[in-house]
This record gives C-alpha cells, structure tokens and sequence, in this order.
C-alpha cells in the first residue's frame, strides 16, 4: 500500500466509509504508531517500528493459492514485486504515518446528523444517510452507527458507568475503564464491556439480536432474566453468554433461546505477549500440532473428529490466509473437511495410516 493509497483509507474511515476490514486495519496501525511524531523516534524505535508495521502489511496482503497438481501440498506464494511495493510502503510510512494521523486527529469532523437534545440529560443521534456515521463519546470510544440507525446518551459523564441505547446496527471502539462499564441496551439485551470492540445489530421490533466480538470479553444479559438491577454491577457468571474474541450470539426474543458461533472473519488475537502475527509453515508437521497452533492463535476450540486423523500430516505455508481459508488447504491436503459447530471447529475424515509415514 503506498502513502497515497493510505492517506485516502484514512479519508474514507473519516468519512465513515470504510469496510470492517478497513476500520480493524486502521485501528491496529493507530495503536502501534500512537499519536508522536516519527521525527521524535530514536533509530532503535524507528526499526521497531518499520518491523511491526511489516508485519501488519504483510498480515493484510492476501495472494491467490497455488496448489501442488497432486493435490497433496498447498503452498502460499507471493511475488516479489508485491514484496516490493510492501518493503516500499512501509518505509514511506514511517516518516509518513505519524503525520497522516496527526492531520487525521486534528482535522475537525464533519457530521451530518447533529444530535438532537431528547430530554432528561440525553441526546439522540439518528444516521439518515447511506453510510456509517462516526460518533464520539465523551470518554473517547467511538461508534460507527449504520444507516438508518438511532442511538442515546447521556450529555454529561454519569459515576461508575457508561450507557448507550442502540437502535439498528453499529460497531463499537469502546475505551477501557475498569471503573466504569460500558452497557449498551438493544431492546431486551444489555450487552457489558470494559474495554473492547464489538458489533451489536438489534433492528427496531426485529425477533432477533445479534452481538459480535472482535476483541476483548462481553457479557451479554437478559433484562428479564437478571437477578439485579444494576447489570454494571451484575456477575458475569448471570450473563446468558460471555462472549470472546471472534465469537458470536444471536438472540431469538421470542422464542427465549440463543445460539452461539463464529464471526464471518475470524483474526488473530493480538495480545501484549503475542503483540505480532503468529507465522505458519509446517514441515511434515501432525494433525494435533497444527491444529494447537491455530487454536492458541485464533482463540477458537479445534475437536479432531476421530483418532485415525492424528496421524496426518501437513506440509505448507498458509502465514497469510484468512482462517477459513487456512483450513481449507489443510483439509484439502489430508482428505478431511472442517464444520463450525458453535464456537468451535471440528474436523472430520478417514484419517490417514501412521505406517506411510516416515517416522519424525
């Protein structure tokens, strides 16, 4: 990606015009650059991080497959004028990409739907155009309000927690505050969080309500079904669900039950201990190892089918695949298939014998 092209992702994401991917993009490069100045960077700073910003290029710059013609090995391969352009970018970026933000920051925001005072201390901010709307809050979280979706607040800061009532669809940046969490009331749904970022789509009058997570812990509750008012100070353990990182739940309120699965895209969970991309390329590698490191990198349980498939092995770099398609090839490679089950994966097939394979 040049500066060019990255300037104008960043316009878009002003304009509340970018996609989900956009927006988780630019929200991991605005925590890992901060708001300095690059010119304030001492060299050992500046090579951390051109490093890290590597590593986020490289994360988003997905190749078409190419597969072995026997079918047997599956290997990512990316052209070295892609390399290039990348290796290009992210030296543009380190003197570029403070100053974008900076601008970014500074720039004022043009929003059009002004909030309308609703009474009592509050404010209702509705999204009439076709594209996402960017709002935000006193405490600094940001909120992507779809169209045709409503939401209130409060106009002044409220002790030991935080509210919103949601109306439709939007996506949430929220800021961590130990002290005050974060409840988000969509119809008979409160959903609690600390620090994170979450969808939540809760249609006016529709039978279902959806919250997804992309980062961070929430707890979901039903109004009817908490033994306390005051869902701010409530056990997690009265939540109807808890959820975490690439996992979701769908609400049916009238039918009083709920199921839980896997967001469409499920990312790596990035952590102060694991804070860069976890890297996979297998050399003969089993089953049950490769399986582990996906599991450990993605926050998602992975159940083999049967003992027969522990046998199999895999060979091949799939680094810069989404999950899905990650266990594509994998499968593709040992003759099995792969099913979402909840929030777990299982993996099926009639395995493979341990005695066709050299011993490790």
């Amino acid at each position: 990606m040049q500066k060019e092209e990255f300037a104008q992702l960043l316009t878009k994401y002003n304009a509340g015009q970018c996609t989900d991917a956009e927006i988780r993009l630019i929200d991991r490069w605005y925590d890992q650059l901060g708001t300095g100045s690059a010119l304030a960077l001492s060299e050992e700073d500046r090579q951390k991080l051109k490093k890290k910003l590597w590593h986020q290029i490289d994360l988003q710059t997905t190749d078409d497959l190419a597969a072995s013609s026997d079918g047997e090995e599956n290997v990512l391969r990316w052209p070295w004028f892609r390399r290039w352009v990348a290796a290009a970018a992210v030296v543009a970026l380190i003197g570029f990409g403070s100053l974008v933000f900076y601008r970014y920051q500074s720039a004022p925001r043009t929003i059009e739907n002004s909030p309308v005072a609703a009474g009592n201390g509050f404010v209702e901010q509705a999204n009439k155009t076709a594209k996402p709307l960017i709002i935000e809050l006193e405490d600094g979280s940001i909120v992507h309000l779809q169209p045709q979706s409503t939401i209130r607040y409060a106009t002044q800061a409220v002790p030991h927690k935080r509210e919103i009532w949601l109306n439709g669809k939007a996506f949430f940046r929220i800021h961590k505050d130990a002290s005050r969490p974060f409840l988000v009331y969509s119809g008979a749904i409160v959903t609690r969080v600390l620090g994170t970022s979450f969808w939540i789509t809760a249609p006016t009058n529709a039978p279902t309500v959806e919250v997804a997570v992309h980062t961070g812990k929430v707890a979901v509750f039903k109004k009817n079904q908490q033994s306390t008012p005051k869902t701010e100070n409530a056990d997690v353990r009265e939540a109807s669900v808890v959820l975490t990182p690439n996992q979701k739940v769908t609400i049916f309120l009238d039918e009083n039950r709920l199921t839980r699965g896997l967001i469409d895209q499920p990312e790596p969970i990035q952590t102060a201990i694991r804070p860069e991309p976890a890297t996979f390329a297998f050399d003969n590698s089993t089953l049950p190892d490769v399986l582990k490191q996906l599991e450990k990198t993605y926050g998602i349980e992975m159940v083999i089918g049967n003992d027969s498939l522990t046998h199999c092995r895999f060979t091949g770099k799939i680094t810069h695949q989404p999950l899905y398609s990650k266990l594509e090839l994998l499968c593709r490679a040992i003759n099995a298939q792969y099913e979402v089950q909840g929030n777990r994966i299982l993996i099926t097939g009639v395995g493979c014998d341990p005695s066709s394979f050299d011993p490790l």
